[in-house]
């Protein structure tokens, strides 16, 4: 291998651990969607600086892997989000169990969007979000403002 080479494996190995480790993180499999949200929001405030805050309001509940899974990527999405382009100092991450739906609230206290302005556009992850929460027979609110935050509401059946 030439040496130009030899100096790139490693960091593209710890690039691709890292990937990895941010798309399924093992401690969603073993701790559980709850504690992997609670690893996520501690990482999210050491990452960017702004606050995060999880409230997690209920037992804890088995979920299928694909549930977790994909409640785990939504609040990764939203989290992105809000560290590119929401200009906040907080995100509230809220959990509710409410009869048979798991319900998760994300909220920012940022510059806030108007949701009908980006309906044209190619906004993959916000796509995304709904496609998971419709795929779990679930429910998907984004309710924003411009000057007023943002906040995504998305319930689950259990």
């Amino acid at each position: 291998m030439p040496q130009e080479l030899n100096c790139l494996v490693p960091w593209a190995i710890q690039s691709v651990r890292k990937i990895v480790t941010e798309l399924r993180p093992g401690i969603l499999d073993q701790l559980g969607l709850f504690a992997a949200i609670e690893w996520q929001a501690e990482q999210f405030q050491k990452q960017t600086g702004i606050t995060c805050r999880c409230s997690i309001q209920c037992p804890d509940q088995k979920l299928n892997n694909t549930a977790s899974n994909a409640l785990f990527r939504i609040l990764q999405e939203i989290l992105t989000n809000v560290a590119r382009h929401a200009e906040a100092s907080r995100v509230e991450a809220n959990l509710v169990l409410k009869e048979r739906e798991l319900a998760l609230m994300i909220t920012d206290n940022g510059k806030g969007f108007d949701p009908t302005a980006i309906g044209g556009k190619k906004t993959l992850g916000l796509l995304g979000m709904k496609e998971r929460s419709l795929m779990m027979g679930g429910n998907y609110t984004i309710k924003s403002n411009p000057g007023n935050g943002t906040t995504v509401y998305i319930t689950v059946p259990i």
